[in-house]
């Protein structure tokens, strides 16, 4: 994590303009967010596009970030070992406040799939 913390103080300061205009784009993102979750219960979809990464190394966030930005409940679940022996992961989103639709559908999927498994050390 550390050195995403050094990234995240690189920034310059913004303008007040310039942190409204990035403020409005967070709440368009948020209400397209919402039209879009309004036909599904949950959305599932991965983790990374890898399998789970080592320690130390980069973690991809592309598939993790948006539903962060968004604000809504996420779960995430091993569903199958990768080739590697490592471990891949799905993440199930709810509509927000619904963490209980989230927990359910990742109880299920920890049933069905064997959720956390010990790796072989």
């Amino acid at each position: 994590m550390h050195p995403f913390l050094e990234w995240t103080q690189q920034g310059e300061d913004l303008r007040t303009s310039e942190s409204s205009q990035l403020l409005t784009r967070w709440n368009q993102l948020r209400s397209d967010g919402l039209a879009f979750l309004e036909k599904y219960d949950v959305i599932i979809c991965p983790v990374n596009a890898t399998p789970a990464t080592l320690h130390d190394e980069p973690t991809p966030f592309q598939y993790v970030y948006l539903y962060n930005l968004l604000g809504w409940p996420v779960a995430v679940v091993r569903c199958a070992t990768a080739p590697q022996g490592l471990p891949i992961g799905v993440q199930i989103v709810a509509h927000p406040w619904r963490e209980n639709v989230a927990l359910a559908v990742a109880g299920f999927f920890e049933d069905t799939f064997g959720g956390w498994q010990e790796p072989p050390l």
